[in-house]
């Protein structure tokens, strides 16, 4: 997938015709620019167009209400969760193996798994320059000391950072020093790269060309140490480069790492540096973001998947590979590149932690995956990674019963701002979900439930050190203001069922007048300025809503925020749903994906809530029917479901209370039946219904239910 979104070609002069293709996909491409950069010059071109890398998946399920609006914002959900599902095998070798080497064209750095702990050591490789120049880089994580050798300029340039150029985090300059002319840079080059402590050498056919003093590089992932790390190899847009005889030592001179980049370590190449195909289904953050797996966009892509596309085996590969990413004393993966191959066989490279409330999210997810397929056989495959997970955490539980991790750990969403410290109510309320969930599944995998008291007593402790009972407000850490409102967190609290008044706590998730779109922060210091506005911290609250029968203001809230991305006049239209925005209803900024997994909430929770279906059984051998009525007089929907289509239809007129409820159940299924709360059966209830619920079994036909308001 290519990482900068455009890409240079050169023609010679030439009247025969010719063709063109990019080597690298441009993933959720709207529209292609072309500049013709060579000053009187022309170029004739006869056609132009786009290639699809594959079949776009098509709904297996439908979501269709009398609100046009909602019907627009759930189709361009769906089509965002298809950009954001990765078949396996769909992605293309980035890199190409050949004779005389490896060929890396320009694209984001790609760091060695092996050594992502490295600190002291020499690195020598040899390079042949084919356009533009060569790039490399030491420490390497997701971030790290990257080095760009530039034929045009005769120079070479450090720079700290994910990449040489802006981004989230911009890079910070480092150096840049003059190529002297008795350096041929024509032919193969011998490179070595020497880290000792806070310093970094580096040599170019024997020249010493730079030296860089007093460095503190730290890893924004993983916690590794400062000044640690991998190689990695990339480069701007418009560099090409052979690689081969790669050799990393250590300050002994014991051999890390040996690699000769020649065809016979072509496997091990790719899956060395994650730049060979997937071989797994996977999801991915976003098409224009980093085109990775992450659990907290897995935890909301996942769900979106269940209610739209099917594709169980994307979640599945999602969560085989992050398991499969694990440190010996539990900590699992909870961020991955898609074409990494799974760490059972190694140790986990660092880069593969992120943030440990995603980590727990990842259980979550789990959970969801279980009852959505039925495929017990996976939770008694990663059981014992999933219980470590909870021993890991349970590892950092205070005297106050509270979950206190070390900074490295504690990123969320918003990593511009960094950690939140301390006793963070997103990790804590993340681990009494993931308790919760772990003994949801004990019967499947065969164990006795000890995680329900853990989750109760969890619960107290977050209620005692966490929760404002005077302002209502589940506060986003101990260390941050008691008034101050995340909006995730909030709501995370109320849908967990933590929230000791979540009545009133829901309350506060409801924008006021003068807010044009929600804000995910409120009257927090250091957080409340960003400016930021965020589908996936909305969803949260949007859920929250919905469970507490808020119907209304929850459409509202789903109106407000994708409505924007969904106006179709607007020059940003895109077709998906994004990843943040401004207070103006625009992109966050230029780096911000438009077609983001984490944002498609309203998929899953349109016709979650509005038609009021989810399983209770894996499976869905058995589910339930409790629609949230939200001023809609119909609304439709289908779940395909392994046993069958589930659909429900529900028709109502508020004005006069009355309205009908129709089913259709898949054979082998029960489904548990409720009219919307405040509302009864019409006609004397079936001889099975308990506390106004209809038990219906599997039938050719539908059920039709009419309902009434109580009076």
């Amino acid at each position: 997938m290519n990482s900068y979104r455009h890409e240079t070609h050169r023609f010679e002069t030439s009247t025969l015709p010719g063709r063109v293709e990019s080597y690298f996909a441009q993933k959720a491409q709207r529209y292609q620019k072309l500049v013709l950069k060579t000053p009187h010059s022309t170029l004739n071109i006869s056609s132009i167009g786009f290639t699809h890398t594959r079949v776009p998946h098509s709904s297996q399920c439908s979501f269709k209400c009398s609100n046009e609006l909602l019907n627009q914002i759930w189709l361009d959900g769906v089509r965002t969760v298809d950009m954001c599902t990765v078949d396996a095998g769909e992605v293309s070798d980035a890199w190409e193996v050949i004779d005389r080497g490896t060929r890396i064209r320009g694209q984001h750095w790609a760091p060695c798994r092996h050594g992502t702990g490295w600190g002291d050591k020499t690195v020598k490789f040899e390079v042949l320059i084919e356009n533009g120049g060569a790039s490399w880089g030491v420490h390497m994580n997701a971030n790290g000391l990257i080095f760009c050798l530039d034929v045009a300029t005769r120079s070479l340039k450090a720079v700290e950072g994910f990449s040489d150029t802006g981004g989230i985090f911009p890079p910070q300059q480092r150096g840049l020093w003059p190529i002297e002319t008795s350096v041929d840079l024509t032919g193969w080059l011998r490179i070595q790269t020497v880290t000792r402590g806070f310093d970094v050498t580096v040599t170019i056919n024997d020249h010493d060309i730079a030296t860089l003093a007093d460095l503190k590089i730290r890893s924004m992932k993983g916690g590794a140490p400062n000044n640690t790390g991998s190689v990695t190899f990339g480069g701007p847009e418009n560099y090409t480069a052979i690689y081969r005889f790669l050799q990393v030592t250590d300050a002994e001179d014991l051999v890390l790492y040996q690699n000769n980049l020649l065809p016979q370590d072509k496997h091990r190449t790719l899956a060395d540096f994650a730049v060979g195909t997937n071989n797994l289904a996977c999801t991915v953050d976003g098409a224009k973001r980093d085109g990775a797996l992450f659990a907290g966009d897995l935890f909301v892509i996942g769900r979106s998947i269940f209610y739209s596309t099917g594709t169980l085996e994307a979640v599945l590969g999602s969560i085989r590979l992050l398991t499969s990413h694990q440190v010996k004393d539990g900590y699992l993966g909870n961020l991955c590149p898609i074409q990494a191959p799974t760490s059972e066989d190694i140790e986990a490279p660092s880069y593969a932690f992120y943030s440990l409330s995603y980590a727990l999210l990842l259980i979550v997810a789990v959970k969801d995956y279980w009852l959505h397929s039925g495929d017990s056989s996976l939770i008694q495959s990663i059981w014992e990674k999933l219980d470590k997970m909870i021993e890991f955490t349970e590892s950092h539980v205070d005297d106050r019963g509270l979950v206190v991790a070390p900074t490295p750990l504690l990123m969320d969403w918003f990593p511009r701002n960094g950690p939140i410290f301390g006793a963070s109510g997103k990790v804590n309320l993340a681990y009494y979900d993931a308790l919760k969930c772990m003994s949801r599944m004990c019967d499947s995998a065969g164990v006795t439930d000890r995680y329900a008291s853990r989750a109760e007593v969890l619960k107290d402790c977050i209620i005692a050190h966490l929760w404002n009972e005077e302002a209502h407000i589940m506060k986003m850490s101990d260390k941050f203001s008691p008034t101050g409102l995340c909006q995730d967190i909030q709501a995370y609290s109320i849908t967990t069922g933590v929230s000791p008044s979540p009545a009133a706590a829901a309350q506060a998730l409801i924008p006021g007048p003068d807010e044009p779109l929600p804000l995910p922060y409120k009257e927090i210091q250091g957080w409340t300025d960003k400016g930021v506005v965020s589908p996936y911290a909305t969803g949260f609250a949007v859920e929250a809503l919905f469970e507490k029968n808020r119907g209304s203001s929850a459409v509202e809230l789903v109106e407000r925020l994708w409505g924007v991305m969904a106006d179709k006049s607007s020059a940003n239209y895109s077709g998906g749903h994004w990843e943040a925005l401004k207070a103006d209803g625009t992109p966050f900024s230029a780096h911000t994906s438009l077609v983001h997994g984490w944002s498609t909430w309203p998929v899953y929770l349109l016709p979650r809530y509005l038609g009021g279906i989810e399983p209770l059984e894996p499976g869905w051998s058995r589910y339930r029917v409790r629609p949230v009525l939200a001023g809609l007089e119909d609304v439709e929907v289908e779940v395909s479901t392994p046993a069958g289509m589930a659909r429900v239809e529900l028709h109502v007129r508020e004005p006069t209370g009355t309205g009908r409820m129709t089913l259709t159940v898949p054979r082998g299924a029960v489904a548990e039946v409720s009219p919307p709360l405040g509302w009864i059966f019409e006609r004397e209830a079936p001889a099975d219904s308990e506390n106004n619920t209809v038990i219906v079994l599997d039938q050719t036909s539908k059920s039709q239910f009419d309902i009434r308001r109580l009076v």
